[in-house]
């Protein structure tokens, strides 16, 4: 009797709290003022499956990032030896492996025995030069933590944008997974633009200007072979294309931006802010000084965005204008607070999914879910009689355990997490059946009811225990090793699991108990 009271209190605790977690989800503007601190207010939010939105998954080109990391590497290679105070003379990198030429032998020898002790580097030396190759093992892992940075900086922008339930995964296959719900045509087109950018932000003092590509590529004999100067086209206002010359390196890179803002010139016209940190603002102090009366080229991605004419020294802010729309202006904002890409990424999938779609989804889910629970309720009513009215009972108790426990861990719900539920909804009658059984069995043998009942569900416990946990196995299997919607599968699948375990060894048992001592429900030994 005791052990049935603790039951019955647990039941209905857990019954309560349901109540209480689920009531955000479906009344989230009538929560009071105090709610938030007493009871959680996390919601079962819609997946992109049901609510409509955008998936993208983003990868990197393989030449493009085997190019980025050698630079990287060459950068790393001659701080390393500059600080160790070892005179170079050059260092060149391709898409493979890193040169470094020496004046002597003896800066040779020392810069050898610096790197030879990195497990990073297969070298090589020959006559004055080092050849540097990266091992595949370091390359995989400096990939991987390129891809770990590319995901936070897009979960920041997108976050700056002002989406909400927004999901940026990364996934085994070296490719970045993000699902948007819930956005319209009109965003898509901004976040798209948003995500893909690099945001490599540049700024480069004008050496010359001129509206004839092949004179100005003639005289400063710019060709591959060159890599000294860029050349950039520009388009001005009234539609004529010039090309600024630059060199190549920039002396001011984004990485120093700070922060950024939408403001408006004395025109209304919008244009980016944008503030430095120290370091930063030490070099465009320097930039704007050295070129007063001269123009600076502000380079986004490879594209000349403004070329302004400097007019006094400049030190912690500046600003980026060129006939901007306010909607281009403030994603580009966005694009420089976020800071630039470590590695270029390309879109390698993108569809849209409409809110209709999604619509249909949860119509379909809904009615999958009515249609399941009728036939359950039918079939339990007529094969296990009144006693089928407990199992109908639980599953309803179930299935608001199973909202609840959604809603506290703020799940986002898909088409195959619903198709979880309606799987759990026949787990839970599986566990029913089995003890209602083993209750027919006891009862045959000529027990009384309370007897058979107890009986019958202590020797359920095990088979329904094992028959849920394997389950569970199989759903943390799926969890770890899928990606979307399995994974949302897998959840609530999970959730469903420890529910329904509660709801047949506890709740039934309770409601049973309870049912047959207030109105004898099981009359005769065999109306089962």
């Amino acid at each position: 009797m005791n052990r049935l009271r603790i039951f019955k209190f647990f039941s209905s605790l857990v019954l309560l709290l349901s109540l209480v977690f689920i009531y955000p989800t479906f009344q989230p503007s009538s929560l009071p003022s105090w709610w938030n601190f007493v009871f959680p207010s996390n919601q079962v939010s819609l997946g992109l499956d049901l609510r409509g939105g955008i998936f993208v998954a983003l990868g990197l080109d393989e030449e493009t990032s085997s190019k980025v990391i050698i630079d990287k590497e060459s950068k790393k290679i001659k701080t390393t030896i500059l600080e160790n105070k070892i005179l170079l003379r050059s260092i060149k990198s391709s898409v493979t492996e890193i040169n470094i030429i020496f004046y002597d032998s003896e800066s040779l020898d020392k810069a050898y025995e610096l790197l030879r002790g990195d497990l990073n580097y297969s070298i090589s030396k020959s006559a004055l030069s080092i050849k540097v190759l990266l091992t595949p093992e370091s390359i995989a892992n400096i990939k991987k933590k390129l891809l770990v940075q590319v995901k936070e900086i897009l979960s920041n922008r997108i976050d700056q944008f002002g989406v909400i339930e927004s999901s940026v995964q990364l996934s085994a296959n070296e490719r970045i997974v993000v699902q948007i719900p819930g956005v319209s045509q009109t965003d898509r087109d901004r976040i798209l633009n948003i995500i893909s950018k690099t945001a490599m932000l540049e700024f480069k003092p004008l050496i010359e200007e001129s509206t004839d590509k092949t004179a100005i590529t003639s005289k400063y004999k710019i060709s591959s072979e060159n890599g000294i100067y860029s050349l950039y086209r520009y388009g001005r206002v009234d539609s004529l294309d010039n090309f600024l010359l630059t060199l190549k390196s920039s002396q001011l890179k984004g990485e120093s931006i700070e922060d950024a803002s939408v403001e408006y010139d004395e025109f209304n016209r919008p244009y980016v802010a944008f503030s430095l940190d120290t370091e930063g603002s030490k070099s465009f102090s320097k930039i704007t000084k050295e070129n007063i009366g001269n123009r600076v080229a502000i380079i986004l991605d490879g594209k000349v965005k403004s070329a302004p004419v400097v007019q006094n020294q400049i030190f912690s802010r500046g600003s980026i204008s060129g006939n901007f729309s306010f909607e281009e202006a403030n994603d580009l904002a966005i694009i420089l607070k976020s800071g630039s890409l470590p590695i270029p990424v390309s879109i390698l999938q993108e569809k849209t999914i409409g809110p209709s779609l999604g619509l249909d989804s949860i119509n379909n889910g809904k009615n999958s879910m009515i249609l399941a629970s009728i036939l359950i309720f039918i079939f339990m009513f007529i094969y296990y009689k009144r006693l089928g009215l407990v199992c109908d009972l639980a599953l309803i108790f179930n299935l608001i355990v199973i909202f609840g426990l959604l809603s506290l861990f703020g799940v986002t719900l898909t088409f195959p997490g619903i198709a979880g539920l309606v799987l759990t909804l026949g787990m839970a009658v599986d566990g029913n059946i089995i003890i209602y059984e083993r209750i027919k069995e006891e009862l045959l043998k000529g027990k009384e009811s309370l007897v058979s009942v107890e009986v019958g569900f202590d020797r359920s416990v095990s088979t329904i225990l094992d028959a849920n946990f394997t389950t569970l196995i199989t759903a943390f299997c799926m969890f770890l090793l899928g990606d979307g919607p399995i994974k949302g599968f897998a959840v609530t699948l999970s959730i469903g699991i420890f529910s329904t375990i509660f709801s047949n060894i506890i709740f039934t048992r309770v409601l049973t108990k309870y049912l047959i001592n207030s109105s004898s429900l099981l009359r005769g030994k065999n109306e089962v």
